[in-house]
């Protein structure tokens, strides 16, 4: 969880994805060449700096384009529980970790998130410790759902066959496409030219 707080600064929190919506995401539904390019931007508007922490993101030796990270909302006020998505932004390998810290412990990289929670956030062990409990609390919660998905920020860029609102029933979220499972999307689907700066604007 990545809060933007009113001075600009950010505090970078632990998060995890509901287990009920692992690998049905943008870069699943996007072709790969608009993952790509949507990627590449996010990276180019931050200067190819982690919007977090302001650090490039290094790999090996050296350094590459920080990765593009899906920012979604949890909504529970609805008839049906809704995942929306909010926006991208830029993140080093470190912070992006953080925000995927389930398959991080899974990994064995516990030590890696907290370090890295602890260095952006000026929080000691305890406070990071506390932070990931928070999330897996979280986790639990929103993983007892069935999401139906929100892609409205993208009206414009994007058109999905069969659902021209955007908006997809928790039940049709297998058409779209999975990245853990590696399906691919069996809805057609059309992308513009040009991506909407709403898009960076969470």
């Amino acid at each position: 969880m990545i809060i933007r707080n009113e001075d600009g600064t950010m505090t970078l929190g632990a998060d995890r994805l509901p287990g009920s919506v692992w690998g049905s995401n943008l870069r699943a539904i996007l072709p790969t060449s608009r993952w790509v390019a949507l990627s590449r931007r996010t990276a180019e508007r931050a200067g190819r700096v982690c919007e977090v922490c302001d650090q490039p993101s290094f790999y090996g030796e050296g350094t590459r384009n920080p990765d593009c990270h899906e920012m979604w909302e949890f909504d529970r006020n609805g008839s049906h529980p809704v995942q929306r998505l909010t926006g991208v932004i830029a993140l080093c390998g470190a912070c992006h970790e953080t925000q995927h810290s389930g398959l991080a412990e899974l990994n064995d990289r516990w030590e890696s998130v907290i370090a890295t929670l602890c260095r952006v956030n000026g929080w000691d062990r305890a406070d990071a410790e506390a932070d990931i409990g928070r999330s897996r609390d979280r986790y639990r919660d929103l993983s007892s759902m069935e999401w139906d998905l929100d892609l409205t920020l993208i009206d414009g860029w994007v058109t999905l066959d069969g659902y021209p609102d955007l908006l997809i029933p928790s039940e049709g979220r297998a058409t779209l496409g999975n990245t853990l499972d590696k399906t691919k999307r069996k809805l057609s689907l059309v992308v513009g030219a040009e991506i909407p700066d709403a898009i960076w604007r969470w």
